[in-house]
């Protein structure tokens, strides 16, 4: 394929639920127009990150809200208008549906245990996703490690560096948070007592009606006084399971991943976060089953 050729990016998910016998079930979509039985997907839009989108598409292609796990896989496939490449997750389906379906895109809807539900699908790219949901596993609990958004710099500030406050850009990012950690449906909110910290998730609080915690362990003055202390505030907060953002700088928060997901697994990842961008550890009883990098807000 040209390396001219045009991407188009899409998301989705594997949509789960235990069923009345406490089996895992796994919801299929039929597509009229092509006839097809396939996991809930559809096109990125436009300033749109791949996780909301994958949680609307969701949504609209089952009715279903959802609380989202780890990323599980893409698939890659040609299309008349180039390239699409889909990233899925996985997505646990929450009590009845609430959304209304357009019966011309989805005509039904059908929950099936695993086995079945693979042997159903039409693509074979789907069924290597649902493969990967498999390997992955359900009941993960996501802990977002966020780096505060865009800052004044430090020589355009006179005052307190714990006082510099977010720039223009930083404070559109901020604005822009919710959609892309509403799917992980937090019950948390931690940030370093660094005004620019509280200043990025303060619509992100007042949207999921939350108090944002201040963690002092979580500052760069702390930092440069005790190197664990940090450290020990995110694992005390993975041990009570919450589903928690913590808002922080560099380097604190690299340290903190590379000592919870061991130096071999960190060389995998960027070393450093940017401004507003995030890493979702996903974990289940203290142990990382894997690591999401999720991009800043598109402005």
């Amino acid at each position: 394929m040209a390396a001219d050729t045009p991407i188009i990016r899409a998301a989705g998910a594997v949509l789960w639920r235990y069923s009345a016998n406490k089996k895992i079930e796994i919801a299929l979509v039929h597509r009229p127009r092509y006839d097809d039985w396939s996991l809930p997907k559809g096109k990125v839009e436009e300033k749109e990150s791949h996780i909301a989108c994958a949680y609307r598409e969701v949504l609209e292609e089952t009715g279903y809200a959802s609380i989202f796990g780890p990323q599980i896989g893409q698939a890659m496939y040609k299309v008349p208008e180039g390239k699409k490449v889909v990233r899925y997750w996985s997505a646990q389906a929450i009590g009845e549906p609430v959304g209304t379906i357009d019966k011309n895109e989805i005509d039904e809807i059908l929950w099936l245990e695993v086995k079945e539900a693979r042997k159903k699908l039409t693509l074979d790219d789907d069924r290597a996703i649902v493969d990967f949901f498999i390997e992955f596993g359900v009941q993960t609990t996501p802990l977002v490690l966020l780096r505060h958004a865009k800052a004044l710099k430090r020589d355009e500030w006179d005052g307190e560096d714990s006082d510099r406050p977010l720039d223009n850009l930083g404070q559109l990012q901020a604005k822009r948070l919710l959609p892309q950690f509403y799917p992980y449906s937090i019950s948390e909110i931690h940030s370093s007592d660094a005004y620019r910290c509280m200043q990025t998730v303060e619509d992100l609080t007042r949207a999921l009606d939350l108090n944002t915690i201040i963690g002092l362990d979580l500052s760069e003055d702390m930092y440069s006084k005790d190197k664990e202390a940090a450290l020990d505030y995110v694992s005390t907060l993975m041990q009570e399971g919450n589903r928690a953002v913590i808002c922080s700088h560099n380097p604190i928060l690299p340290k903190v991943l590379k000592k919870l997901v061991g130096k071999k697994y960190f060389k995998e990842l960027d070393s450093k976060l940017e401004p507003a961008e995030a890493w979702v550890i996903h974990h289940r009883d203290g142990e990382v089953v894997s690591v999401d990098w999720v991009e800043a807000p598109q402005i």
